[in-house]
C-alpha cells in the first residue's frame, strides 16, 4: 500500500519474512558495499526460518522521504546504484477533509433555479383551479452560498411520494396544494389543485391578478459528489466546473410558492420551520466513479502526478509497455552485461581473484583499476620487505678472497654458492618489480627473467654481434 509521506522501493516480498524481525534505519550499507544516505530509510527483516539470533537481516525495502526524493529523484538513485527492485510506489497523500460539513444545514438543501409558477391548462371558458409548477430545468445553480457551483443530477432525482404536498415558503402550516401529476425528464414537473383553504385561495387570486410567484425546492441529497477546483464534471448535458457539487442521488421533499424563491447567494431565508434540522449524506470526492453520467477532468503535469493520482490506470500502462518492450529489454541488459564483463576482465588481466570480486561488486572498470593498482602495489610492497630481510641475512663477501678464488668453481657448485644464488634470484625479481622496462620485455613474466639471469650468470648465454 502506498504512504503518505514517502515513495517506497520493494526489494523483496514482505511475506517471505518473519513478520517479528521487522526494523528500521536511517542510512546504511545493504548488500556489502552498497552505501545508503541517511535521508533514505532501510526496512530490514530476517527471512522466515532464518530468524534466530545468529541469522543476519537482510533489506526488504527502502523509503524515500517525499521531504528530500521526487518519484523521478529516487527512481533515478536506484538505477545508478544498480539497485533492483520488485515493485516502487510513489508516496500518495490522503484525501483531505471536504469543505463540506456532513450533515448539512437543512435550508442548504432549498433551491430556485428560476422556477416558474403558472396555472394549469383548464376547459376553456373555465377558470383554472390548478397550478403548474418547473421546479428544475437540469442547469448548473452558480455560486450556491453553501454548496458553490451547484446541479441535480436528473438521472438521480426521484420524489419521496407518488403525490408532493406543495407549500407556501416550506411552512408545514401553510398548505397550498398537492401534486397530481409529477415527472421527472429533462426537467422537474408538478401539477395539482388549489385547496379550498383561505391561504390557498388568496394566493391564488393574487395570482390571477398577475402577482409573480416563484417555485422553491426541497431536495435533501442521498449522495453528493464534490468537485474540487480545476476539474469538472458533465451532469444534465452540462458542463460544471468546481468548485462545487452534484447531488447524484436526491429526494424531492416538497415544492414551495414563494414570493422571492430561495436566494441561492444567500444562506438567510423565510424557512423557520426546516431551518434548524440538518441533512445527512454520502459524499464522493474526486477519486471515486459515480455511475451515470460522470466525466471527472483533472489536469496532469508529469508522468508522477498520473502515478500518485491514478495508480490503479498507471499500473496497467505500465505493465502494458513492460511486456511489449520485455524482449528488447532483456536483450539489452544482456549486452551491457556482457560488455561490462568484457571491459572489467581486459582492465584485471590475468587477476582472476579481482575480476570476478569486481563482476560480483558491480564495480566499474575505473572503480577496477583503482584496486588492481592498489594491489600491485601492495605485492611490490611485500616483495620489497621480502628482499630486505634477505640482504640482513646475507653474509659479507671477503673481496679479496673473490678476486683470486677458483675460476673453475662453477657458480652454485658448493653450500656458499647455493645460498648465493637464492639471494641473486630475490634480486633479480625485485629489479625485475622495479623496471617497467622489464616487464615490457618479458611480457610480464618474472618466471622467464629469472631464469635468463641464471643462464647469464652460469654463463650460457651468448650475446651475436652484428658486424
Amino acid at each position: 500500500m502506498p504512504y503518505e509521506n514517502e515513495h517506497s522501493a520493494r526489494l523483496k516480498d514482505p511475506k517471505d519474512f518473519d513478520p517479528k524481525s521487522f526494523r528500521r534505519t536511517d542510512g546504511g550499507t545493504i548488500y556489502g558495499t552498497k552505501k545508503v544516505p541517511k535521508t533514505i530509510g532501510i526496512i530490514w527483516a530476517k527471512l522466515k526460518g532464518k530468524s534466530k539470533p545468529k541469522d543476519p537481516p537482510i533489506p526488504q525495502a527502502l523509503r524515500f522521504p517525499t521531504k528530500s526524493w521526487t518519484v523521478q529523484k529516487a527512481k533515478k538513485w536506484l538505477k545508478d546504484n544498480n539497485i533492483k527492485y520488485q515493485k516502487f510506489e510513489p508516496a500518495k497523500k490522503k484525501e483531505k477533509q471536504s469543505m463540506l460539513e456532513n450533515p448539512a444545514p437543512t435550508n442548504a438543501c432549498i433551491f430556485n433555479d428560476n422556477a416558474e409558477v403558472t396555472f394549469a391548462k383548464s376547459d376553456p371558458g373555465q377558470e383554472s383551479n390548478s397550478f403548474r409548477i418547473i421546479g428544475y430545468s437540469g442547469g448548473i445553480m452558480k455560486d450556491h452560498w453553501y454548496w458553490g457551483n451547484l446541479a441535480l443530477d436528473l438521472k438521480g432525482m426521484k420524489f419521496a411520494k407518488r403525490r408532493t404536498p406543495v407549500l407556501k415558503e416550506h411552512s408545514l402550516n401553510v398548505r397550498i396544494g398537492f401534486s397530481t401529476s409529477q415527472e421527472i425528464t429533462d426537467q422537474v414537473i408538478v401539477e395539482g389543485p388549489f385547496l379550498d383553504n383561505d391561504d390557498a385561495q388568496k394566493l391564488k387570486a393574487d395570482m390571477q391578478k398577475g402577482f409573480p410567484m416563484e417555485a422553491s425546492l426541497f431536495v435533501p441529497p442521498l449522495v453528493v459528489e464534490q468537485i474540487k477546483e480545476g476539474a469538472s464534471v458533465k451532469v444534465n448535458g452540462h458542463t460544471m466546473k468546481g468548485p462545487g457539487a452534484v447531488f447524484r442521488q436526491c429526494t424531492i421533499k416538497e415544492v414551495s410558492m414563494c414570493v422571492f424563491g430561495a436566494d441561492s447567494n444567500t444562506k438567510s431565508s423565510a424557512h423557520a420551520d426546516i431551518g434548524n434540522q440538518r441533512v445527512k449524506f454520502n459524499l464522493i470526492q474526486e477519486n471515486n466513479i459515480m455511475a451515470g453520467e460522470t466525466e471527472t477532468v483533472i489536469e496532469i503535469t508529469s508522468v508522477e502526478s498520473f502515478a500518485e493520482q491514478y495508480p490503479e490506470l498507471h499500473g496497467e500502462v505500465f505493465e502494458a509497455g513492460k511486456t511489449e518492450g520485455l524482449a528488447e529489454g532483456q536483450t539489452a541488459g544482456q549486452k551491457t552485461e556482457r560488455d561490462l564483463f568484457a571491459a572489467l576482465k581486459e582492465t584485471c588481466g590475468d587477476d582472476h581473484e579481482l575480476l570476478a570480486q569486481c563482476y560480483g561488486e558491480g564495480k566499474t572498470t575505473a572503480e577496477a583499476m583503482k584496486l588492481r593498482v592498489e594491489k600491485l602495489e601492495q605485492e611490490k610492497t611485500e616483495l620489497g620487505k621480502t628482499v630486505t630481510a634477505l640482504e640482513k641475512k646475507r653474509k659479507p663477501v671477503d673481496l679479496a678472497a673473490t678476486e683470486f678464488a677458483d675460476e673453475t668453481t662453477p657458480p652454485g657448485g658448493d653450500g656458499d654458492g647455493k645460498d648465493k644464488g637464492n639471494e641473486n634470484e630475490e634480486a633479480w625479481k625485485k629489479e625485475f618489480a622495479e623496471s617497467e622496462d622489464l616487464r615490457a620485455e618479458y611480457g610480464g613474466n618474472v618466471a622467464s627473467y629469472v631464469a635468463f639471469k641464471k643462464a647469464d650468470a652460469a654463463g650460457r648465454v651468448r650475446i651475436a654481434h652484428q658486424t
